[in-house]
């Protein structure tokens, strides 16, 4: 059998390195899947979601196939809600994790994909540790590849450059956004008070 892996995509910009070195050293086909119901508000997941859309089209035309999974905000509001004073890096998302990677391994599972895999591990924000943990039980369970791997970082960097894509300043939800916001009110006070 042929492999197929389906690629968890938050972004253009942390899709970019992934794919590309999927598309170098990955034997098998490469489909995209944006799935992000933590994305708030509505109008930010979209901004992504077509920001990714333009970069797959430019980038390798019709090559790799992209798709757009659920947007189910009220359910991932309701599992991460009692976690969210955990802060950026805590509990709560790793229960995001868990959310969009099992959805990821249903998606591959209806479409008898062999291996999944997600961009998530390139962001310095996010843990590795427990992206791998989650794939790799999740794997065991649907009997589906977990294709782990540290993207690059810098080179999505600089992809996103090339391509001049958007690059959001926060993780996406209403909660990194709130502490986004507080950490540029904190740094606006302080210059005022120079």
């Amino acid at each position: 059998m042929k492999r197929h892996i389906l690629l968890h995509a938050c972004c253009a910009p942390c899709a970019t390195a992934a794919i590309e070195i999927l598309d170098n050293d990955f034997d098998g086909d490469i489909s995209v899947l944006y799935y992000n119901p933590n994305i708030a508000p509505r109008t930010e997941m979209e901004t992504r979601f077509e920001e990714l859309k333009r970069y797959l089209s430019e980038r390798y035309g019709d090559k790799i196939s992209l798709i757009k999974g659920e947007y189910d905000a009220t359910e991932w509001l309701h599992r991460v809600a009692p976690l969210s004073s955990s802060g950026e890096g805590g509990k709560r998302c790793f229960e995001c994790y868990y959310m969009r990677l099992h959805y990821l391994f249903e998606q591959a599972k209806e479409l008898g994909v062999t291996d999944v895999s997600t961009t998530l591990s390139i962001s310095p924000h996010k843990d590795k540790k427990w992206l791998d943990e989650i794939g790799n039980l999740l794997a065991t369970h649907y009997g589906i590849s977990w294709y782990s791997h540290s993207w690059d970082y810098r080179r999505s960097v600089e992809l996103s450059k090339e391509y001049n894509l958007y690059r959001q300043d926060y993780c996406g939800c209403i909660f990194s956004l709130k502490e986004r916001n507080e950490r540029v009110a904190a740094r606006e006070l302080r210059k005022l008070k120079r």
